[in-house]
C-alpha cells in the first residue's frame, strides 16, 4: 500500500529533523540549508511501516520549508497528501506559520493529521504546550487529530508517532484509479545517459513505461523511458505513489528553450486541455493568520491573485458573482489567469494575494474551462450554484449536459473527475429521472432537445399557415434559426430524423407537414384566375413572365401555379398553360411518327409559334424524353 505524508509547520519547529528521525534521510538536499538549517526547497524521503493487520505501508514522506518567504514552495509539496504532520515545538508553541500551513491545507481539502509535538526534552511545559495547541486547532478542520508529544534528539514518542501514522494510514481510503494519471512536476532533472527526469506524487491513475504521455500546459508530448519509485525501478506506478519518470523527449526548461519544469502536469493527451479561465467556489476560513493583515481583508471583485494548483503557480484576477467576499464565507467565482493553466474540475487551489505575502482562499474548481460570455447569464450561475453545493457524478454530468446540451460521448477526464463505472451509474440515473436521452453514441439534455423539436414542428406549422401556396419552408432557413443552438455539434440531421417521426418530411430543398395541401391563398385567386384566362386564349403565343406577371401578388401566383403544375416554366423568360405543353406533344410525336425527323423550324411552324417559344419548349421535350435530337433534326426517342 502506498501512500504520501507531508509535513506542514512553523520555521524552526523541527519538521526536516522529524523526518530523519522517522526516516534515517535527511530530507534538507541542498548545501546551502544544511549549512543554514533552513529547509528551502522540497525534501523527500522514504518510510516503511507495517500497518496494525501486518499491511505493508510503503510510505513517500515531503517535508516542506516553514519560512514564510518560501510558502510557494511549501503549497507545491502538499498537493497530493493522504496525511498531514503538522509540526508545532513544544517550546515555541502556536505560531504564524502554523496557521498559514492549516489555512492552506485545509484549503486543498486536507482533513486528516496527526499534530507532532516536537522538541519535549527542551520545553518547560509540555502539558501546557499540547493544551496551548489544543486550544489552536478549535474551529479548524483539525480539531479532532491526534496530538503527539515527541523528541527528534531522544527518541521520545517516535515508536508511538510511527504507530498513529500507520494506523491513520490504513484507516485512508487508497487513492482511486481513474484511468488518467496526473503527476504535478515538483521536481525536474537531467541525468546523463538518461535524460530529463520529473518527480511528483502521481493521483487519479497508474503510468507505465512506454506509455505516450503530454506536459502540460505547454503540450510537451513525451513518451515514459523508464520509472522509478523510491529509488527502485518498476514497469507500473499506481496513484498515490512517489514517482519518478524518465521522459527523454524534452529538455530542461531554460532560456534557450522552453522545456520541463516544475508547475507542469504530466497527464495524457486524451485529458483534456489548458484554459486561461476556471470556475470555482471559493471559501475563506473566519481565523486571521497572525502577521497578515490581507487574511482579514475583504476579497474584492476583479482583484489580482496568485493561484497555486499542485507544484505550480499562476497570477490572475478573482471575479466574483456575489459579491466581496469575507473570512468565513464561500462564493462563486470565475478566475481569468494572467496564462493558461491546466487543471481537473473538483480540484483544489490555494488562493493569495498577488505579492504573495498574504493566503486568502481555497477553491474548488467547477469548471476547468469557464464561460466567460455566459458568466452574468442568470441560468449558467443557478447550474454553478448547484455544482457547488454537491461534489458527485451526477451533479457533474447534470452540470455538463445542461453546458454542452450534447455530449457526443464521455467527457474528457479534466471535466468529469470520476471513474468509467461512476459515469455509467451516473448515466443510469439521469436518463432513470428523463433528464437525458440517447442520440447516436451520446447523450443529450432531454428538455432542451423536446423543446428543440417542438419550436421545429411549430416553425413547419406556421409556415404552412401563413404560406399556403408553398410547398413548405426550406431546409436553409430551419438551420438558420437553430444556428446558435446547434453551435458546438451539429445536431441538424438529428432534428430532421426527429421531425420524420412526427411525419414532417424533407422534400428537396423544403421541409413539409404531409398533412400539407398546397392552396392557393385567398388574395391571390384573381391574379391566378387572370393568368390562366391569358395563357388558354393566347396557348402557344403567350406573353413572357414579366408581362405575364407585373407585380407582386401576379408573381406568387404563378409561381404557385407553376407548383402544383397547371402552368409549364420553359425558361426565365417563358411560361406556357399546361394543356399547351400537352397538346403541342401530341402534335409533335404525330409529325415525327409520320416523317421520321424534323428540323426546329419545321416544329416551330408545325406548332404555329414563335421561336421565343418554340427553341424553349424543344429542349422541354427533349428533357422529358419525348423527342431525340441529333444536329439540326429531332426524332421521337
Amino acid at each position: 500500500m502506498n501512500f504520501i505524508l507531508g509535513t506542514a509547520g512553523h520555521i524552526d519547529h523541527g519538521k526536516s529533523s522529524l523526518v530523519q528521525a522517522l526516516t534515517g534521510t535527511n530530507p534538507d538536499r541542498l548545501p546551502e540549508e544544511q549549512k543554514r538549517g533552513v529547509t528551502i526547497e522540497l525534501g523527500f524521503a522514504h518510510l516503511g511501516l507495517t500497518g496494525p493487520e501486518g499491511q505493508d505501508l510503503q510510505v513517500g514522506v515531503v517535508d516542506v520549508p516553514g519560512h514564510a518567504d518560501f510558502v510557494n514552495n511549501m503549497v507545491a509539496g502538499v498537493g497530493a497528501l493522504d496525511l498531514a504532520l503538522i509540526v508545532v515545538a513544544a517550546d515555541d508553541g502556536w505560531m504564524p506559520q502554523s496557521e498559514e500551513h492549516l489555512h492552506i491545507l485545509s484549503y486543498l481539502g486536507m482533513t486528516r493529521a496527526i499534530i507532532a509535538l516536537t522538541k519535549i526534552d527542551i520545553a518547560e511545559d509540555p502539558e501546557f504546550a499540547l493544551e496551548f495547541v489544543r486550544d489552536s486547532l478549535v474551529g479548524s478542520p483539525f480539531e479532532e487529530c491526534p496530538i503527539l508529544p515527541v523528541s527528534s534528539h531522544t527518541g521520545e514518542g517516535l515508536d508511538e508517532l510511527r504507530t498513529a501514522i500507520a494506523t491513520a494510514l490504513t484507516e485512508s481510503p487508497e487513492p482511486e484509479d481513474l484511468g488518467v494519471p496526473c503527476l504535478p512536476v515538483d521536481r525536474a532533472f537531467s541525468v546523463k545517459g538518461m535524460g530529463t527526469i520529473v518527480t511528483g506524487t502521481l493521483s487519479r491513475g497508474g503510468l507505465s513505461t512506454g506509455d505516450k504521455v503530454v506536459l502540460q500546459p505547454q503540450g510537451h508530448a513525451v513518451h515514459v523511458r523508464a520509472i522509478q519509485n523510491h529509488s527502485k525501478s518498476i514497469e507500473h506506478a499506481r496513484p498515490g505513489m512517489r514517482t519518478a519518470v524518465n521522459i527523454p523527449d524534452v529538455a530542461l526548461d531554460s532560456r534557450k528553450e522552453r522545456g520541463v519544469k516544475r508547475g507542469q502536469i504530466l497527464t495524457l493527451p486524451e485529458a483534456g486541455t489548458p484554459s486561461d479561465t476556471i470556475d470555482v467556489i471559493l471559501t475563506r476560513l473566519p481565523r486571521p493568520i497572525p502577521s497578515q493583515p490581507g487574511s482579514e481583508r475583504p476579497v474584492k471583485n476583479n482583484q489580482k491573485i496568485r493561484l497555486h494548483y499542485g507544484s505550480g503557480r499562476v497570477n490572475g484576477r478573482v471575479r466574483l458573482l456575489d459579491g466581496e467576499l469575507l473570512p468565513g464565507q464561500s462564493g462563486l467565482a470565475q478566475i481569468r489567469l494572467d496564462e493558461a493553466l491546466f487543471v481537473f474540475a473538483n480540484d483544489r487551489i490555494v488562493v493569495r494575494d498577488w505579492s504573495g505575502e498574504a493566503t486568502l482562499a481555497g477553491a474548488r474548481v467547477l469548471d476547468a474551462h469557464g464561460s466567460r460570455r455566459h458568466l452574468g447569464k442568470e441560468d449558467h450561475q443557478v447550474q454553478l450554484r448547484a455544482l457547488s453545493e454537491a461534489e458527485t457524478p451526477e451533479a457533474f454530468l447534470t452540470y455538463l449536459i445542461h453546458k454542452h446540451r450534447y455530449l457526443p460521448a464521455k467527457p474528457a477526464p479534466q471535466n468529469f473527475p470520476f471513474s468509467n463505472r461512476s459515469y455509467k451509474n451516473a448515466l443510469k440515473d439521469l436518463s432513470g429521472k428523463k433528464q437525458i436521452a440517447r442520440l447516436d453514441q451520446g447523450h443529450i439534455d432531454a428538455a432542451w432537445w423536446e423543446d428543440i423539436l417542438q419550436r421545429a414542428i411549430a416553425a413547419v406549422n406556421d409556415y404552412h399557415q401563413t404560406n399556403p401556396d408553398l410547398p413548405g419552408i426550406q431546409l436553409q432557413t430551419l438551420r438558420n434559426d437553430f444556428a446558435r443552438e446547434f453551435a458546438q455539434h451539429d445536431l441538424f440531421d438529428n432534428l430532421l430524423a426527429a421531425l420524420r417521426e412526427k411525419d414532417i418530411q424533407n422534400e428537396g430543398e423544403y421541409l413539409k407537414a404531409l398533412s400539407h395541401q398546397t392552396d392557393i391563398p385567398p388574395e391571390l385567386k384573381k391574379e391566378a384566375k387572370d393568368i390562366l384566362k391569358v395563357l388558354t386564349t393566347e396557348q402557344l403565343n403567350a406573353p413572357n413572365k414579366k408581362e405575364l406577371a407585373p407585380t407582386p401578388a401576379a408573381q406568387r401566383a404563378l409561381a404557385f401555379l407553376i407548383r402544383v403544375g397547371q402552368v409549364v416554366s420553359l425558361d426565365e423568360k417563358t411560361v406556357v398553360h399546361a394543356d399547351s405543353v400537352d397538346a403541342a406533344s401530341e402534335l409533335v410525336r404525330s409529325h415525327l411518327a409520320t416523317h421520321e425527323s424534323a428540323t426546329a423550324s419545321d416544329l416551330r411552324q408545325l406548332l404555329n409559334t414563335s421561336r421565343r417559344v418554340a427553341m424553349p419548349l424543344l429542349e422541354h421535350l427533349d428533357a422529358k424524353g419525348l423527342t431525340r435530337r441529333d444536329g439540326d433534326l429531332r426524332f421521337l426517342k
